[in-house]
């Protein structure tokens, strides 16, 4: 009797212990908050404010670090091919949206490689792709592991530097189904400093080695009787869409008669649409109809970039066609030109090609009493056009 008396008072002896414990904590705790608050609005404390500032793909990719899949980490010493270049490879861009597409799959557009202490950096600047890994150089050999796309892989490679360009070559490497060692040895890399490693002023240097590239400046039109309006989304779409339209592929689609669209044979066919790129970028509707207002739809994914409309061979717009309107994916508008007087008019679009990106056109429209009229909420294109 007195044994089980005796363990209940030490049980009951715990519970107060623990119980007391638990008090001590909540009071300090209420304690410290009660200290940590400021008192009223006669308090002297001051306010942390946390400022929010933008990142680019390419600065966030800098403060990365590689992981060690199936090699340590080598030593991080500086060796003689460290530095950043790029390159600007003239294939096709990418200018479609995918869930999955091929890791360093050759694409045009600027590509950015830095070498720096054992890290290897990529950076494909049209749609974003980045990889990282390690390496280390042994004379004329570039050895590149530890890369996510390809874990288990270490790349062979000679490298040389000559007039300020990195060229690599490679032994060995499987990476992404050969596509890595493609990419690295297709074309040299230019470097982002000069040979004598001095920066000029006012020198635009190497393209895509500028965080913030120089942005074209806008224009007006000259003629005064010309309207320039710019509607975001798809103008099929609009509370009143343009009366007629020509597709911008007329090589699928033939344009309605009197109404002749053509274009640089080298820009890209994309279902019913037009990519301008490269060489290929231009594209024209010219008519002799009375229509009241003409315009140009842009249309794509977010990769879309700077283009200008001319009108009767006057630029009367210029601007980043992404950034004109999005939503669910789908980027750009339409530019319509009205106030014109009966007679041949021409209507042109053109890559202004600085940022190196693609440039979709959809379609051209007319009108012939009043121009477009767009809802506060236009319906974007249900899908992207068929290939």
């Amino acid at each position: 009797m007195k044994s089980k008396n005796r363990n209940s008072t030490l049980r009951l002896s715990a519970l107060a212990a623990i119980g007391l414990i638990l008090f001590v904590g909540v009071v300090w705790l209420s304690s410290s908050v009660k200290t940590a608050r400021p008192s009223g609005p006669a308090t002297n404390m001051p306010t942390t404010r946390v400022a929010a500032t933008a990142t680019s793909v390419w600065n966030a990719l800098l403060e990365m670090t590689p992981f060690a899949y199936t090699t340590p980490f080598p030593d991080p010493g500086q060796s003689p091919l460290d530095g950043t270049y790029t390159k600007i490879d003239p294939s096709w861009p990418q200018w479609w949206g995918c869930r999955r597409c091929a890791d360093y799959r050759l694409v045009g557009g600027i590509w950015k490689l830095q070498f720096d202490k054992g890290i290897m950096r990529i950076y494909y600047e049209v749609t974003g792709w980045r990889s990282i890994a390690s390496f280390t150089v042994s004379g004329d050999r570039l050895h590149i592991f530890n890369d996510p796309y390809c874990p288990e892989v270490v790349g062979e490679y000679t490298w040389r530097l000559k007039d300020g360009s990195l060229k690599l070559e490679v032994s060995d490497d499987s990476c992404s189904f050969d596509l890595r060692g493609k990419n690295l040895g297709n074309q040299p890399w230019p470097s982002c400093l000069p040979p004598d490693k001095t920066i000029r002023a006012n020198d635009p240097g190497q393209p895509g080695c500028e965080e913030n590239p120089a942005v074209p400046t806008t224009v007006s039109p000259s003629n005064p009787q010309i309207t320039v309006v710019v509607h975001g989304g798809d103008s099929r779409f609009f509370e009143r869409p343009p009366d007629i339209f020509a597709h911008a592929n007329s090589a699928d689609r033939p344009s309605p008669v009197g109404i002749q669209v053509t274009y640089h044979s080298d820009s890209i066919p994309y279902g019913l649409h037009r990519v301008l790129w490269w060489d290929g970028d231009w594209i024209e509707a010219s008519t002799t109809l009375s229509f009241t207002s003409m315009g140009i739809q842009f249309l794509g994914d977010p990769q879309i970039g700077w283009a200008r409309v001319l009108f009767d061979g006057e630029e009367v717009w210029r601007g980043n066609t992404s950034a004109i309107w999005s939503r669910y994916g789908r980027h750009g508008g339409y530019v319509e030109v009205s106030g014109f007087s009966p007679g041949q008019h021409v209507i042109r679009a053109e890559s202004l090609g600085f940022d190196y990106r693609p440039v979709t056109v959809a379609s051209f429209g007319f009108s012939y009493q009043d121009g477009v009229k767009i809802t506060l909420s236009p319906t974007p294109s249900p899908s992207t056009p068929a290939r």
